[in-house]
């Protein structure tokens, strides 16, 4: 699904779109759960086309588009951590599309370092925002153009891991999304101090020293059957270390942990 569409930055060319797109949404999505009377109210808050482009400008503002370069769905969240926007095209109601797009906004607030996302959720959007793991703080009412609707403050507090930066053990383990580093109590602290755990191995450690190598992917005999058994037994927790040892090969360490500190952050704060 998520290769149906793209996720990219909001254009200033494409302002006419997006209020179009929001008009649309709330007149024929939001009819659902307003009055008639409160959608229209609601729908005329997009006339002002200055004020898309001001958010533009000063919100991180995402699109969804699809294959055939139609914006299908937008978020904008400001960098203080308020999400201002979540609109998905009429016709691509159930899609996923909201999905990716709040992964991408949770993406970038955790990369931005905001620690807490708020917002104020529509009666129609409040069951997606709880399946996602945003708390109702109170209920309220908001002044749309002429009206005040009903609609919730909701917040979620992100979920991040500690970054690692440390030693690529030989095995080609990242530390950072090892479950023993990540746990709360006794946790690892990873191959650059773990002496006692890493640089007594045998199976890995030792035997690279042995032969004057830094890694397993430097050995004439990689993947032995050792590593590949050991490798096996690593997979429940999403790293594949012949894999890994081949990316370290074509890119070095500091390459690696760089991929691997924003590829584990990105996928823990998603499934919290």
């Amino acid at each position: 699904m998520k290769t149906d569409f793209i996720i990219r930055a909001a254009q200033h060319s494409e302002i006419i779109e997006l209020r179009d797109l929001y008009k649309n949404t709330v007149l024929q999505v939001n009819r659902h759960d307003y009055s008639q009377e409160e959608v229209e109210d609601w729908a005329s808050c997009g006339d002002d086309l200055s004020r898309i482009g001001k958010m533009i400008e000063t919100h991180y503002f995402i699109v969804a588009v699809n294959r055939q370069s139609q914006i299908v769905g937008f978020s904008s969240i400001t960098p203080q951590g308020y999400l201002h926007s979540m609109f998905v095209h009429k016709d691509f109601q159930g899609r996923g599309i909201a999905t990716i797009l709040l992964e991408e906004i949770e993406r970038y607030a955790i990369a931005a370092g905001i620690k807490r996302i708020t917002s104020e959720v529509s009666l129609t959007a409040r069951p997606f925002f709880k399946k996602y793991g945003y708390v109702v703080e109170k209920e309220q009412k908001r002044q749309a153009n002429k009206l005040s609707l009903t609609n919730f403050w909701m917040a979620k507090t992100l979920s991040v891991i500690k970054p690692y930066y440390g030693r690529i053990p030989a095995c080609g383990v990242f530390c950072g999304g090892c479950p023993i580093y990540t746990r709360e109590e006794k946790p690892c602290p990873g191959a650059e101090k773990n002496k006692t755990r890493c640089e007594k191995c045998k199976t890995f450690h030792l035997c690279c020293i042995e032969k004057g190598i830094t890694h397993c992917y430097q050995c004439n005999i990689f993947p032995c059957t050792k590593f590949k058994g050991f490798a096996k037994r690593w997979l429940k927790y999403e790293q594949n270390f012949i894999e890994n040892q081949n990316l370290l090969k074509r890119i070095g360490e500091m390459k690696f942990l760089e991929i691997f500190n924003d590829k584990i952050n990105h996928e823990y704060s998603t499934t919290k």
